[in-house]
């Protein structure tokens, strides 16, 4: 059987797909930054189950859905993240960059789908941005939440609990589908 998305299409999907293992890695990189040089234990705990390990989740719905169209997946290569952050608020700037880029990647996807008349991606994609849509929100919050502690990252790490809010973005019992857990 032939692929059910072009070849265009898919490259898009396969970049989707690479950012989000680049988005794992920047996360993984800053979760040991603000463990060891911040001392910040329970924010590098909490962000990294909630925002890094739903990186590669948001990946796999993606790369499910490439298979459920006859596409095969290419995982394109992550750089090196050596990062080294002079505060935690660098770090939160960085994530809501990337996820920003991320966000207009998907865009351009859905761009390409219209106008190569798949509406199936297309659909899936205008889908695929609402819980993108709940990650971007959270980023905004981080990076909000840390101008607004002013420096005082003992706190902000204390309070963490309070302001981050990402849970159940992928239904585990259906990958293809992704839900915000209502609380």
């Amino acid at each position: 059987m032939n692929a059910l998305i072009t070849s265009v299409v898919n490259n898009k999907l396969n970049d989707i797909v690479t950012g989000f293992f680049e988005g794992n890695r920047i996360c993984d990189r800053a979760m040991s930054v603000l463990d060891v040089k911040f001392v910040m234990n329970k924010s590098s705990s909490i962000l990294h189950e909630k925002l890094a390990h739903l990186f590669p989740k948001m990946a796999d719905v993606v790369s499910d859905y490439q298979g459920s169209r006859n596409c095969l997946t290419v995982y394109g290569l992550t750089p090196l993240d050596d990062m080294d952050y002079a505060t935690p608020q660098d770090f939160f700037d960085r994530i809501l960059s990337y996820i920003i880029d991320m966000e207009s990647l998907c865009y351009e996807t859905y761009d390409m789908a219209m106008k190569e008349s798949d509406i199936t991606t297309a659909s899936f994609i205008m889908k695929f941005m609402k819980p993108l849509s709940v990650v971007t929100n959270q980023c905004i919050l981080l990076v909000d939440k840390g101008r607004a502690y002013n420096g005082d990252w003992m706190r902000f790490d204390h309070d963490i609990d309070d302001f981050v809010f990402l849970s159940g973005l992928v239904s585990s019992d259906k990958p293809c589908i992704m839900t915000q857990e209502e609380d």
